[in-house]
């Protein structure tokens, strides 16, 4: 063989790499673990959140009602600002998504935008959801007139 290199046999090597990469990427965990950790995801109690653009602070929306005033718990920060709003984006015009006739200068500050809604966020990290002991009775349940 002329040249023995690893660089001039690549076609002999890639298989070896495209397996060695695809088992980095994917540690096998065999089909029982895959299970078990998607039960882990779905059996949690999922909330629905406004978080904190500066510190992440996380409150229930339901337990939140979001005013001019309101601050965050934590840093005192404005939660009726621009950051916090579903239609802030920096790509957009003015960045809002929303049509507005004059750009807010200082997206950090409160202000009195008609078109504020609380940008909310999934919070599945909490508590395990309250499930019944028995499916079977949880199923006859449904059907119970």
């Amino acid at each position: 063989m002329k040249y023995r290199q690893r660089g001039y046999r690549e076609d002999e090597y890639d298989d070896e790499r495209k397996q060695k990469r695809r088992e980095e990427r994917e540690p096998d965990l065999g089909n029982r673990e895959q299970i078990r950790t998607l039960r882990r995801a779905i059996d949690r109690s999922v909330t629905l959140v406004v978080r904190c653009s500066r510190c992440g602070n996380q409150v229930p929306r339901s337990q939140l009602e979001i005013k001019q005033n309101t601050t965050c718990s934590k840093c005192n920060t404005p939660l009726h600002s621009c950051r916090h709003c579903k239609n802030f984006d920096p790509q957009a015009h003015f960045e809002c998504r929303a049509s507005i006739e004059e750009p807010i200068i200082d997206k950090g500050s409160a202000n009195a935008c008609n078109q504020f809604k609380p940008a909310e966020a999934i919070d599945a990290t909490g508590r395990r959801a309250e499930l019944t002991q028995d499916p079977r009775s949880a199923f006859h349940k449904l059907f119970k007139s």
